[in-house]
């Protein structure tokens, strides 16, 4: 595999500016005509087509939801898929300030450092190499940029649609190697119920995003106070994580606390639910509770899913209600994303998995995932890197942070895969 000159001085300080933003989704400042994602969205678009543009590419900004970068000429154009937009962040515990991009001891420290900002930044600095080594492609290559794809609505997609061509073949480096050819569908349910006034009141609060596990939940009972703290993790592993808010309903219970809302934390579980599905090319069905909100009035749960590729959504959402309908409870499916399955003998996951296998020595096969990466938007697109197997998976949680070792590899790995796709 060729190896490329790599600018990483530059790069990482191009890298802070753009950690520097504070561009977490549906939390980045005022919502606006011009920025309808926030602010903190639009800014953060706007500094990386303005690098683009400084590196003398072809840049559009859509409506402040996305933009692209694009370089060469060619009928066909081969798409990279990356996003701005970051999950929140819980201030507590971190080494090094989060919307700063800190090094320490050989790792880059910010939320958005290996989800997505990092490999979006390396992605540039690729197509910035193969320009000025002067290799010609015979298609355009175009890094599509969105603000909105951790809330899970990607507005920025339908947004990119409505005018722009689609990619002939696209990779998104948000995830992890080797090629991610199938993806769990994504499932947000919400759970409610409406309380009556002999059931006893009770407060309570978790979380804030479907698809993170809950780090922190706080309930009031009778005037004395409640809280737990877990730890933070990507909603497509949660057993990586320790769900507060489940911590926190168990403690209720024990202390022989009864309501409908801790009845439900009880059985919210793939076996609990009656959800036990699983498949061959994917896997086993995940189940997340994500976010929980008691008052007087109602009780409500939020939940993640992710479903194997060949399960019918209605065989899950039927399974549930059976389930939470002794506990007054219905169910809503509030968002819906279809799975992606790319074949693994298609030319494109074939390219991916040799430059993966030239870069690392590591020849095991295309694997499938319960993320949920930009390579749905798009036939013939699939999820590849940005970490590698023995990298900490550190996204959506405390400390993200993204090793200068495995920059360096994934950088020469995408400027290959770039010039070969």
């Amino acid at each position: 595999m060729k190896q490329y000159p790599f600018a990483e001085e530059q790069f990482l300080q191009d890298l802070r500016g753009l950690l520097q933003i504070r561009s977490v989704n549906g939390d980045n400042g005022p919502v606006t005509p011009e920025a309808p994602l926030g602010e903190g969205v639009y800014k953060a678009l706007d500094y990386m087509l303005t690098l683009g543009k400084k590196f003398g590419f072809r840049t559009k900004m859509l409506d402040g939801y996305c933009g692209w970068i694009e370089m060469g000429e060619g009928e066909h154009m081969v798409g990279v898929l990356a996003h701005v937009d970051t999950v929140t962040v819980n201030p507590e515990g971190w080494l090094a300030e989060p919307f700063d991009g800190t090094i320490i001891d050989g790792k880059l420290y910010g939320r958005g450092t290996s989800d997505d900002k990092g490999p979006a930044m390396l992605a540039l600095y690729a197509m910035k190499e193969i320009a000025d080594s002067g290799i010609k492609p015979d298609k355009r290559i175009r890094l599509i940029l969105g603000g909105d794809e951790e809330a899970g609505d990607w507005q920025c997609m339908r947004r990119y649609k409505q005018t722009e061509e689609s990619p002939s073949c696209a990779f998104s480096p948000d995830g992890e190697y080797p090629v991610t050819f199938a993806e769990k569908g994504i499932l947000h349910i919400d759970l409610e119920r409406t309380l009556d006034p002999e059931i006893h009141p009770i407060t309570f609060e978790s979380g804030k995003m479907y698809n993170v596990v809950p780090a922190l939940a706080s309930a009031q009972v009778k005037g004395v106070s409640y809280e737990a703290t877990g730890r933070a993790a990507h909603a497509m592993e949660p057993e990586k994580g320790d769900n507060a808010m489940l911590k926190l309903c168990a403690e209720l219970r024990g202390k022989g606390i009864a309501h409908p809302f801790l009845e439900l934390a009880k059985i919210a579980s793939r076996e609990g639910f009656g959800v036990c599905f699983s498949d061959e090319p994917s896997g086993e069905l995940t189940v997340n509770p994500s976010i929980g909100r008691v008052d007087a009035k109602k009780a409500y749960m939020g939940c993640d899913l992710r479903i194997p590729v060949t399960i019918p959504l209605e065989q899950v959402t039927t399974a549930i209600e059976k389930a939470i309908a002794p506990f007054g409870f219905t169910l809503t499916v509030n968002y819906f994303k279809p799975p992606l399955y790319v074949e693994q003998d298609s030319p494109l996951v074939q390219t991916l998995q040799r430059i993966y296998a030239e870069a690392s020595g590591d020849t095991c096969p295309p694997v499938s995932s319960g993320g949920g990466t930009y390579a749905r938007a798009f036939p013939n697109a699939v999820a590849f890197g940005a970490l590698f197997p023995d990298d900490p998976v550190t996204y959506h949680q405390t400390n993200e942070c993204w090793s200068l070792d495995s920059i360096r590899r994934t950088f020469q790995i995408i400027v290959n895969a770039i010039a070969s796709l």
